[in-house]
C-alpha cells in the first residue's frame, strides 16, 4: 500500500477512535452531572430526615412542657409506696428499672444521683407523658417513609434541675450510668448551656460529634430544651449513630449506588467525623459532593468510578464493539482498495504487473530518478521458441512455460524493482539503482531459478538491456531494450 494511503488509513482510524471515545466521554460527563444531582438529592433527603428528627424532638419536648406546667393530681400514699419500693441502687447508681422492668408505670430506665426517692417524686409521675409522646411519634412511621426515620432511635430526657436522666428504653445500669450531670457546663457533648439558654423555646440544636459513653461509638445528638416557668429545666435528646445514618443515607431506589458510595459526616469545628459507609472498591472517586448543613455539620459524598463501569457495562461494551467494528471496516476497505488496485495492475496468470503499471506517474518518477543520477535499467525478456511449444505441445504447456519464467523472474529481483508481463511471452524488468555490471548476473540468477523451480525444464529465454537516459520515456526505454533483445536473439540463432 502506498505511503499516502497508509497515512489516510491511520488518519481515518484515529478519527474513528476519537469519535467513539468522544461519545464515551460525553456519557461520562452526563453520568457525572446526573450523579451530582443524585448526590444533592441524597443530602436533601438526609437534611429532611434530620429536620423530621428535630420536629419529633420538638413535639416530645412541647408535650413534656405542657405536662410539667399543667395542674397535677394529688399523689396517693399507695403510689408513693410503690415508687419507693421499686427504687433501687446498682453500683452506686440509683433509680428505677435499672436492670429489669420492675416499675411498670415507666417504659424505660431512670437514673438519678439522689438516693432519696422523694426528691424526684413529682417529676417521676409525670414522665409517662414522655413515653406517650415518643410512642405517638413512632407511630408516624408512614410520615417518615424514605427519610430513614422508621428505625427506633435512642431517645431520653435529662433533667438539669433534679439531676436525673430518663431513657425511653431499658438499659443495663451495670454497663452504663450517667455521671456527667454537668455535661452542658463542660461541653462534654460538644455543646454548652449558653448554646441553648438563649434560643427560642422548643428550638432544637445539634451537638458536635462525640464518643458516646454508653456505646463508645461516635454519635451526634439533637437537643431540644424543656422550659418551666421561663427557665431551662431539662433537655430532650435523641442520639443519631452510625447505623441510623446508614438508614438515612441508604439509596433505596439505587442499591448499586450504595455499594460504591462513600459517606462521611464531619464536625466542622472539631474535625471529628463519622464514616457512615465506604465503597466496596477504591478505584477512583469521580463524583464528589460536599454540603454544610445547619448545626455545624458537613456531609461529604463521593462515588467510586467502579460504579460507572459496573452500571454502564453496556455502554463500554457498545463503545468497544463499535470501535472495533468501525476500525475493521476501515481496514477491510483499504485492504479491498489495495486488492482491487493490485488486481487492476496485475497479470491474472503470472501475478506480475501488467501494462497498466506503466503510467505517466511512474514515467515521471523514473525520469526524476534518472535526472537525479539514479540508474534505471530496462530489461526486455521473452521465451525462446514459445510458438514451437504451443504448436507441438499445446497452449497449455505454453502457458506453463510462461508461468515458470514469471516465477523465476519474481524470485530473482528485489521488492523495489518492477517485473511486468507485457503480453504473451514478453516481459519487462525495471531495475532501480542497480549496478550495470551486476545486470548480467541477474539474468544468470533467473536461469538458475528456472531450473530450481522445474529441474527438468528446457525453457530458455532471451534478454535485452538498456539504461534509461534523461528525457527518455518508458516507451523509448522499453523499445531500446526490446531492440537489444532481438539482436541478442539473432546472435543466439546464428550460433545454433
Amino acid at each position: 500500500m502506498k505511503l499516502h494511503h497508509k497515512a489516510l488509513r491511520h488518519f481515518i482510524s484515529v478519527s474513528v477512535i476519537v469519535l467513539t471515545s468522544s461519545f464515551l466521554v460525553y456519557e461520562l460527563i452526563a453520568s457525572d452531572r446526573a450523579m451530582s444531582a443524585y448526590m444533592r438529592y441524597i443530602i436533601e433527603k438526609a437534611d429532611s430526615s434530620f429536620l423530621y428528627d428535630k420536629y419529633t424532638n420538638q413535639s416530645i419536648a412541647a408535650h413534656l412542657m405542657r405536662r410539667f406546667s399543667s395542674p397535677q393530681d394529688p399523689i396517693s400514699v399507695e403510689q408513693r409506696k410503690t415508687l419507693c419500693k421499686a427504687f433501687e441502687s446498682v453500683n452506686g447508681t440509683q433509680g428505677l428499672n435499672l436492670t429489669r422492668h420492675s416499675y411498670l408505670p415507666l417504659h424505660g430506665t431512670l437514673q438519678t444521683r439522689s438516693a432519696n426517692c422523694i426528691e424526684q417524686l413529682d417529676d417521676i409521675f409525670l414522665l409517662p407523658a414522655f413515653d406517650q409522646a415518643v410512642n405517638v411519634n413512632r407511630e408516624l412511621a408512614d410520615y417518615g417513609h424514605g427519610l430513614g426515620t422508621k428505625e427506633y432511635k435512642f431517645r431520653y430526657y435529662i433533667d438539669l434541675r433534679n439531676h436525673y436522666i430518663y431513657f425511653y428504653d431499658l438499659i443495663n445500669s451495670y454497663k452504663f450510668s450517667m455521671n456527667l450531670w454537668s455535661f452542658l457546663q463542660k461541653g462534654t457533648l460538644g455543646i454548652n448551656q449558653d448554646d441553648i439558654d438563649d434560643i427560642f423555646t422548643g428550638r432544637t440544636a445539634i451537638s458536635r460529634i462525640y464518643e458516646d459513653d454508653l456505646t463508645h461509638e461516635k454519635i451526634m445528638s439533637f437537643l431540644t430544651p424543656v422550659y418551666l416557668t421561663g427557665k431551662l429545666k431539662g433537655v430532650v435528646m435523641v442520639d443519631v449513630n452510625k447505623d441510623n445514618l446508614k438508614n438515612i443515607f441508604y439509596t433505596n431506589d439505587r442499591p448499586l449506588v450504595w455499594r460504591y458510595l462513600n459517606v462521611t459526616v464531619s464536625d466542622i469545628s472539631s474535625g471529628k467525623e463519622i464514616i457512615v459507609h465506604q465503597s466496596e472498591s477504591d478505584l477512583f472517586q469521580y463524583v464528589r459532593y460536599i454540603k454544610d448543613i445547619p448545626g455545624g455539620m458537613r456531609i461529604s459524598l463521593s462515588l467510586d468510578l467502579m460504579y460507572f463501569i459496573v452500571s454502564s457495562w453496556k455502554i463500554f461494551a457498545f463503545y468497544l464493539l463499535a470501535t472495533a467494528l468501525l476500525l475493521n471496516m476501515v481496514r477491510m476497505h483499504f485492504r479491498l482498495y489495495h486488492n482491487v488496485t493490485r488486481e487492476n495492475i496485475s497479470d491474472a496468470m503470472t501475478g506480475l504487473y501488467n501494462r497498466k503499471i506503466l503510467t505517466p506517474t511512474l514515467e515521471q518518477r523514473l525520469q526524476k530518478m534518472v535526472n537525479a543520477g539514479t540508474q534505471v535499467t530496462f530489461i526486455a525478456i521473452d521465451c525462446d521458441k514459445l510458438k514451437t511449444i504451443n504448436d507441438t505441445l499445446g497452449h497449455q504447456e505454453g502457458d506453463r512455460v510462461i508461468t515458470l519464467l514469471a516465477k523465476a523472474i519474481q524470485a530473482s529481483i528485489r521488492r523495489s524493482d518492477y517485473a511486468i508481463r507485457l503480453g504473451g511471452d514478453e516481459f519487462c524488468i525495471i531495475l532501480i539503482d542497480y549496478a550495470a555490471e551486476l545486470t548480467p548476473r541477474l539474468l544468470e540468477r533467473i536461469s538458475d531459478n528456472l531450473h530450481i523451480i522445474d529441474p527438468d525444464t528446457s525453457v530458455s529465454f532471451s534478454a535485452g538491456i538498456y539504461t534509461m537516459q534523461p528525457n527518455d520515456t518508458i516507451d523509448d526505454a522499453y523499445k531500446a531494450s526490446d531492440a537489444q533483445l532481438y539482436l541478442n536473439k539473432q546472435k543466439k540463432h546464428a550460433r545454433s
